[in-house]
């Protein structure tokens, strides 16, 4: 899985030089030892893969605050959104996704279950359809994974066959901006939306797991906007 490779390289060489700036949370806190177990999840799924290496590189560090959505069983599920856009050459390329986790176990520094949630597009609003894909380059068409991490600490993978990512809103506050041979400003705000998916075992398998989530009323979001 990759975005375009302008989008891609851009977003990569502009993280290795971006500083952590902005006004910290000061609610529904996640905790670098919640974070650290979110990702080394979705690493143990993705193994490498180019796509999630530019979203663990620029995403997952600035993933402060997650919006806790109580589910029928009685558990939580934390939502977190974000929103990126590149522009090279005149020419301006984005992506909107949802990264949600529910079952996080401090002692062992195990998370159940991760959704990654992505998009085309960042103008609300945004009708994706889920399905896989090569790349992030076709208007209204997205993808979403299921992760399940077992208490050895091995995961499951299961990639979307059908669903929906619906962005009906986003909201941000003043931007931070950092120059430096590049341009790239970072917001903090609330995103809306919905998503529903059933996806397959990877590979192809006949195993299949449904999700969603309702977001209207918004969840915690990061901005990013890189130009060169």
């Amino acid at each position: 899985m990759r975005w375009s490779a302008a989008l891609g390289g851009a977003c990569l060489l502009a993280v290795a030089c971006a500083p952590e700036k902005g006004t910290a949370p000061t609610t529904d806190l996640v905790s670098a030892s919640e974070k650290t177990a979110v990702q080394r999840s979705l690493a143990l799924g993705f193994n490498n893969d180019s796509f999630y290496l530019a979203l663990a590189t620029y995403v997952i560090p600035f993933i402060d605050q997650a919006t806790p959505q109580v589910n029928a069983p009685g558990d939580t599920t934390k939502l977190t959104a974000v929103q990126l856009s590149v522009t090279s050459s005149g020419v301006t390329e984005g992506l909107s996704g949802i990264l949600a986790w529910r079952g996080f176990h401090p002692t062992t520094g195990i998370v159940d279950s991760v959704f990654l949630v992505v998009g085309t597009g960042i103008v609300p609003p945004l009708h994706d359809s889920l399905q896989v894909l090569q790349s992030f380059t076709v208007p209204g068409a997205g993808s979403a994974w299921v992760i399940a991490q077992a208490t050895d600490t091995s995961v499951q993978m299961w990639q979307s066959r059908t669903g929906a990512l619906n962005v009906a809103s986003a909201s941000y506050g003043a931007g931070i901006t950092a120059t430096s041979g590049y341009t790239i400003t970072r917001y903090r705000g609330t995103l809306a939306g919905d998503y529903h998916l059933t996806a397959k075992l990877v590979p192809d398998s006949s195993t299949t797991v449904t999700a969603g989530a309702t977001f209207t009323g918004g969840v915690y979001a990061v901005k990013a906007a890189i130009s060169f």
